[in-house]
């Protein structure tokens, strides 16, 4: 059974066209069939606009799911924290945060984006991480 992604990109940006201009730059670095679910202002803080996305892995070995979930994270940004439970039957659960303001150099060649997640498992929808 394949698996999906669900990512979670935070933008500092000053209203929803700024928003809509820097995912149109950032869409294509997840390549085919990625979904966007609900973008809106972050209740913490207003000037982060908030969007949760998924991404489709074809059926493939959880080590494949893995190399394809980090090889889009690493088109996405540099300096993930990477975590989560990994075994040979399962990728579910494999996760990573990105923060542009974090130590050692975390970048990312997406306009605006200053935090994002990530989390691999099954069945998922564009809706906000829990």
């Amino acid at each position: 059974m394949g698996a999906s992604i669900q990512w979670r990109l935070m933008f500092r940006v000053s209203n929803r066209r700024a928003l809509d201009r820097c995912l149109a730059r950032t869409l294509p670095l997840f390549g085919a069939g990625v979904e966007v679910g609900e973008c809106k202002p972050y209740w913490k803080i207003p000037e982060l606009w908030e969007c949760n996305l998924v991404s489709l892995i074809a059926a493939m070995s959880p080590a494949e799911q893995v190399l394809a979930c980090l090889l889009t994270a690493k088109s996405l940004a540099s300096g993930w924290y990477i975590h989560g439970f990994l075994s040979a039957e399962s990728a579910d659960g494999f996760s990573g945060v990105f923060d542009a303001k974090g130590q050692g150099g975390a970048s990312s060649p997406a306009v605006g984006l200053e935090w994002a997640s990530f989390r691999v498992g099954t069945c998922f929808a564009a809706e906000p991480l829990s």
